[in-house]
């Protein structure tokens, strides 16, 4: 065998490895879906249910706002990342176009403060503006 098909199929089996926890939590959570509350709790646990539970998915949608919730995900989601777009790509070619010795003390300045101390001041600015329980905030953070 090559040496080429051997990096490829150790590639494959070490991205099989780390992607195989994810798919696993993801097929338990399916299950736990389908499957009524009493065998939720079965030992040993029961991956494939005999009996369906659809009236679980029912429920979500009845006693809950899911369609709202799911909505504003997508236009928070669409609308945050459209933003900074429009306002990243100019000002990453802009950023791009200043000689380096101008643009890397603000650029690092930006970098090296922590999040976290925006928190406060974008809260009081935000309620000052008034959009405070609107989905603008979400947006722009």
């Amino acid at each position: 065998m090559s040496s080429r098909l051997v990096n490829q199929i150790g590639l494959f089996f070490a991205a099989l490895v780390i992607v195989s926890p994810a798919i696993l939590f993801f097929l338990w959570m399916i299950s736990l879906s389908l499957k009524f509350e009493i065998d939720n709790g079965a030992y040993p646990p029961i991956l494939i249910p005999e009996r369906f539970a659809w009236s679980n998915y029912v429920k979500v949608f009845e006693e809950n706002n899911f369609l709202l919730y799911l909505w504003n995900s997508v236009l928070v989601t669409g609308t945050a990342t459209l933003l900074a777009l429009l306002i990243g790509v100019p000002a990453g070619y802009g950023i791009a176009r200043l000689k380096a010795e101008r643009s890397a003390v603000v650029i690092m300045i930006a970098r090296m403060t922590p999040g976290l101390s925006y928190l406060i001041p974008l809260f009081l600015l935000f309620q000052w503006i008034g959009i405070l329980g609107t989905l603008w905030p979400q947006i722009i953070i």
